[in-house]
């Protein structure tokens, strides 16, 4: 026997859950790669060599690499973005 559904109900029934599941799909997918590259530094360069490097990145991530991303994010908008006003 064949039910049909309303794709309207079924989105509103089911639709933030999919949802839900496909943004921890993604969470959990950034986070792994993160825990994987994590262990195999540590793995590598062993313990106290390989957190240094790790803390070393972090530090430069959140502060050099901001500024660089920065100053990226407006080169990009002087072309990419028309701020003139509108008649």
């Amino acid at each position: 026997m064949v039910v049909r559904v309303d794709f309207d109900l079924f989105m509103e029934r089911y639709g933030y859950k999919i949802l839900f599941g496909l943004f921890g799909l993604v969470l959990l997918t950034i986070f792994g790669v993160l825990g994987l590259y994590a262990y195999a530094v540590l793995r590598l360069f062993g313990l106290f060599a390989g957190g240094l490097l790790l803390i070393l990145a972090l530090v430069y991530a959140f502060t050099a690499g901001r500024r660089v991303l920065d100053a990226q994010a407006e080169a990009h908008a002087k072309y990419f973005y028309d701020d003139r006003p509108r008649r």
